[in-house]
């Protein structure tokens, strides 16, 4: 059980489990969703600024466009607009497009505070247009298919951020990329229905069928995070649910017409370039989060695997590719699929 002095410390975090079910909520506009969520990390994220969200595109890395925004708490829009010439300024953007500012220095990270971003030194002062801001706390949730949604809350200092608070909002980042990727699927259609007890019910995948012991530990799992004795623990209840189950399956509650609930495993696969035979498809998924950057402890929690797998999946890759270091192995990965179309 946690401690007073911890649950006291959570009481602000908690506020992340009702961020995470508003994510993978399917049926709101684009719009609502995205304010949706904005609005439900108010109280783990506000420093008394506000908080702004946006997605963007950046299919094309090298020109990103943001497609949609929202703010909430007292985050006054009209500073977006002093703020917004005042990056183009500095980075010597002439576009009318809105792009996130700093990406190049950013988008490889799924958290963290932009004055301990390297590459952000010229961004960091123009933080003064929002509300006298000194720094940004920001949570980067991008995937593969160059979808990403980013929320941040302007700081009244720049006391670094805790390594707990990084971590469990480096796990929301995670949510929210696999709640992105759902809402963009063509369909939703349940590869397994299992009780809210883990009994495997129906499963119209027949892969899903040979995962069962798998699918009824992450249900457990899934729905003991989201008890009222867990949300006072974010640490734990975030380390449990994971976005994936075994890189394929996102869960989700699900009604029948008499009220009984569900839990349902949806495809969710991450989306990697068409690969040369010598690599398998987990090798594929695990080179393809590393190439955006993100370390072996977030491609583990992001794919629903252990550390010690995401290792393993690494070194055999880098053997089969000729190289023998991380660096070398991205490179390597990214020549073999620079031209390939990515693959569901």
């Amino acid at each position: 059980m946690p401690t007073t002095s911890k649950r006291n410390a959570d009481q602000p975090l908690v506020a992340l489990m009702d961020c995470l079910s508003a994510g993978y909520l399917l049926e709101p506009s684009s719009k609502d969703w995205l304010r949706g969520v904005v609005e439900a990390v108010v109280p783990a994220l506000d420093d008394g600024l506000g908080v702004l969200g946006y997605t963007y595109d950046a299919t094309d890395p090298r020109k990103p466009v943001i497609t949609g925004f929202a703010t909430a708490a007292g985050f006054d829009p009209r500073w977006l607009g002093p703020f917004n010439e005042a990056v183009k300024s500095a980075e010597g953007n002439s576009s009318e497009s809105l792009h996130p500012a700093g990406f190049d220095a950013w988008q490889g990270l799924t958290c963290g505070q932009a004055s301990r971003v390297t590459g952000m030194k010229k961004i960091v002062p123009l933080f003064a247009h929002l509300g006298s801001a000194k720094d940004t706390f920001a949570i980067n949730a991008r995937d593969s298919s160059g979808n990403g949604f980013w929320l941040g809350s302007p700081l009244r200092s720049t006391t670094p951020a805790s390594a707990r608070r990084i971590t469990v909002f480096s796990r929301l980042a995670a949510h929210l990329s696999s709640a992105m990727r759902l809402r963009h699927a063509a369909t939703s259609e349940p590869a397994a229905v299992l009780s809210p007890g883990g009994k495997l019910l129906h499963a119209p995948d027949p892969v899903a069928a040979t995962e069962r012991a798998q699918l009824r530990e992450a249900t457990l799992a899934f729905d003991s995070a989201r008890s009222k004795r867990l949300r006072a623990d974010i640490d734990e209840a975030t380390r449990r649910w994971r976005p994936l189950v075994e890189s394929r399956w996102s869960l989700l509650d699900e009604f029948d017409t008499d009220g009984r609930r569900f839990v349902v495993a949806v495809q969710n696969t991450p989306p990697t370039p068409a690969l040369p035979k010598e690599l398998s498809d987990r090798e594929a998924q695990v080179l393809t989060h590393a190439k955006l950057g993100h370390s072996n402890k977030v491609i583990a929690y992001e794919l629903g695997l252990s550390a010690s797998t995401v290792r393993v999946l690494l070194h055999r890759a880098s053997r089969k590719l000729g190289v023998n270091n991380r660096k070398d192995t991205i490179a390597q990965f990214e020549g073999l699929t620079a031209r390939e179309p990515a693959k569901q």
